[in-house]
């Protein structure tokens, strides 16, 4: 115990380096154990990284062979002549329209046919009536409403096709196109082969007709009356662009 106290000072800086050393290798113990962590989470990563590949791949060919049946039942929808679809001809019956333009430049036109259409068109009436003909042309048996005859001055009758519309401009029905037959009705009756909705209407209100070539418009003795561009008529040729008033429902008039 004597000698003790005069060796502790001398032993007292082997001991300080001696707790160093051993918490050094502590500190390097803990260390190597992180790093072992380490690559262990990287090589966990690696296979997750794997696994997430694979199911991509396995989802990408999924997606590829879903993408296949699509097309295919599109392709047969439209080979069935499916709505919306192309005609058997090619001829799609309801293509996209255009605007180009602006203010009072600005016009519609059919992305198919190119043809400038009414602004009061929301579908392209050509192409409707080229499939429409498209469609007829596998059927042969069946009946074309829109076929007049014109009697020559010889006394014989030539075929000439007449097509001809009616397109409110005003109230819920506005932008419908009406087609023509060889002899229209219209009126409320839902027996007119055109019933617009008018409490202003009579049920049989007026005929349209296609006579000699030309359209020919005739009031039915209605209560309020047929005009055509603000004149009140019996019977009246048509003109394309017409405007057309049945009691209070004003339609244009367009034919080709």
């Amino acid at each position: 115990m004597f000698f003790q106290k005069y060796i502790e000072p001398l032993l007292k800086p082997f001991r300080q380096a001696k707790s160093k050393v051993v918490q050094a290798k502590n500190v390097k113990g803990n260390i190597q154990v992180d790093v072992n962590r380490v690559k262990s989470m990287g090589k966990q990563g690696q296979n997750m990284a794997a696994q997430a590949k694979a199911q991509g791949q396995a989802a990408n060919a999924a997606m590829g062979q879903a993408g296949a049946q699509v097309g295919a039942a599109g392709g047969a929808m439209q080979q069935a002549g499916a709505p919306g679809g192309a005609a058997p001809g090619g001829i799609n019956p309801n293509p996209p329209i255009m605007t180009k333009g602006a203010l009072f430049w600005k016009k519609k036109i059919c992305s198919q046919c190119t043809n400038e259409l009414d602004k009061t068109w929301d579908a392209c009436p050509y192409c409707a009536q080229a499939a429409a003909d498209a469609a007829a042309a596998n059927a042969p048996k069946a009946p074309m409403k829109t076929q007049a005859f014109m009697v020559g001055a010889g006394g014989q009758a030539s075929s000439m096709q007449l097509l001809g519309w009616l397109v409110p401009v005003q109230g819920a029905q506005r932008g419908e196109l009406f087609q023509l037959s060889p002899a229209s009705s219209i009126g409320t009756d839902p027996a007119c082969t055109v019933v617009l909705h008018d409490k202003f209407m009579s049920g049989k209100h007026a005929e349209i007709k296609a006579e000699g070539g030309v359209w020919v418009l005739k009031d039915l003795g209605s209560t309020n009356g047929t005009y055509v561009n603000d004149k009140r008529v019996d019977k009246q040729e048509l003109v394309d662009n017409d405007f057309i008033k049945f009691g209070n429902s004003l339609c244009k008039f367009k034919s080709l």
